[in-house]
This record gives C-alpha cells, structure tokens and sequence, in this order.
C-alpha cells in the first residue's frame, strides 16, 4: 500500500508485506486491508463514525483523476504518476502530525517511527486489537507534564526543546484563523524549531493544505535535476516553483515524486 510507504505516515505498521496496516489514529486502531488496486477495507476497535473518520483521512473527496492531469505536466510526470499511482495523501491529526515532524528534522524514517512508539507506549493509551498490543498517539495534555529532560533522555536530542516548546506554548491552531494559507505557514515558521519544510510538511499532512510543496533531500535533488536545468537552488525557491508547477495539487505532486525518486534511485548526486 503506496501510502503507508512514502514517508508522509509514521504510525501505521504492515505485519504481512505491505497487504494490511494498522495504526492509531485519534481515539482508535485502525486496520486497512489492500482488498484490490481500487478496494481498500475497513475496521476498527472503534466502529462509531468509523466511516466518516476514515473518509476525511484517506481523502475520499479529493478529485483524484482531475489532480493526475493537473500534476502530469511532461513525459517525466507521467512516468512518476504511473509509477506512484494508487498512492494517496492522508489527513492526519494535527497534533501528532506537528510532533512528527519536529522529530523528524535531520533523521530517518525508522529513528522517526522509534521515537514516536516512544511516546505512544509510556504516553499513550494501550489497546488490545486482534490479538495485538497497540498504543494510541498521546494527547497534548498527555504530554504537558513531560520536562524537556525526559524528552532528551528518550533520545531526542536538541529536538527535545522544539517538542517541550511546542507542546506547552503553543495550544493549537486553525487554518481558518489565518487570512491565507501564506500567513499560516509563516506563523508556523515563528515556532521555534519550525523552519520552512518543517512548516510545509505540517500544512499539507496536517491541516490538509495540498497547495504546500515540501523539499527534502530527494525533492531537491530532482527539482534540480529536472526542472531547474541542474542549478543550484534554495529549499524555498524550489517549493515556491513545485507549486508554480503543480497548481494547486503541488502537494500531490511531492509525495507522488518522493515515492518516485526513493524507490527508483535515479537521483544524481
């Protein structure tokens, strides 16, 4: 399943190759089978508005067939859209979302995942599901009694104070609050520990702002290869031409090239 595997989800693990998933999500488990390319199924520990949750996660009403043609802008977007096709973005809780990504600045993915099992297994709740032990994301309250020591000695190292600052100081935030989705993304920028990818990132994943065209390593390097004619840019110039390119599914487009460009390894370096 393309969309547990691109990086953009830490939480949800497969036990059978990449057939099913199950992860927390909110106040339940949940469990996604890979039914047929077009089918996915359903359960959870919590049936109430399952539905519904999972519709406004998986991004049911995304017009999926109008984003491929905006996004395949040349014979190379057609061969990263054939390849990454299926792949979905996901609207996940933005709390845990904004947690993941101060965890994730200059890592990796299984460090990532490791230190937010961390949090879930001493912070959060414990669930029994099929047989499995499985703990849920903690809350921010959860959390507010946690020191900035404990969260080093976790191992999270300078990011430690980003996450004690983010969770104490900063309650929340609605996109709606803002007058653009610019304005949001600066205000984010203002957290400390928050930079311009970091922002990007929380907008697109967790407050579902597709616009929002983040740049790590490997986006960067295929912006460049491809589409900048090999010059060296800054991480802001190259999310400001992914989103000149891509319109309004820039975020799309990222998470389809991401997928892309990881698996296949054609990245000069």
């Amino acid at each position: 399943m393309k969309t547990f595997e691109c990086g953009q989800n830490f939480l949800f693990e497969s036990f059978d190759n990449g057939q099913t998933y199950y992860g927390p999500f909110k106040d339940r488990i949940v469990k996604l089978v890979q039914i047929t390319p077009h089918i996915i199924g359903i359960d959870s520990n919590v049936k109430k508005n399952l539905k519904n949750e999972m519709e406004i996660f998986l991004r049911c009403k995304d017009d999926y067939n109008e984003m491929l043609k905006v996004i395949a802008i040349d014979d190379l977007m057609n061969e990263v859209i054939s390849y990454s096709k299926g792949l979905r973005l996901l609207k996940q809780e933005e709390f845990e979302c904004s947690i993941s990504y101060l965890l994730s600045q200059c890592s990796n993915i299984p460090r990532i995942k490791h230190h937010l099992r961390q949090l879930g297994e001493i912070y959060g709740q414990k669930v029994r599901y099929e047989k499995r032990e499985f703990f849920l994301f903690p809350t921010r309250e959860d959390l507010l009694d946690v020191s900035e020591d404990t969260f080093r000695e976790l191992g999270f190292g300078y990011r430690a104070k980003y996450i004690w600052n983010f969770i104490n100081c900063h309650p929340g935030f609605l996109l709606e609050e803002f007058e653009d989705s610019e304005e949001f993304n600066k205000n984010l920028q203002c957290i400390d520990g928050i930079g311009k990818k970091v922002a990007d990132c929380i907008q697109l994943f967790g407050y579902g702002d597709v616009t929002h065209f983040p740049v790590d390593i490997w986006i960067k390097r295929f912006m460049i290869q491809y589409y900048n004619e090999g010059k060296k840019a800054s991480t802001k110039i190259l999310s400001r031409l992914g989103r000149q390119l891509f319109k309004n599914w820039a975020g799309y487009a990222q998470e389809f090239i991401y997928y892309y460009a990881r698996k296949n390894m054609k990245i000069e370096n």
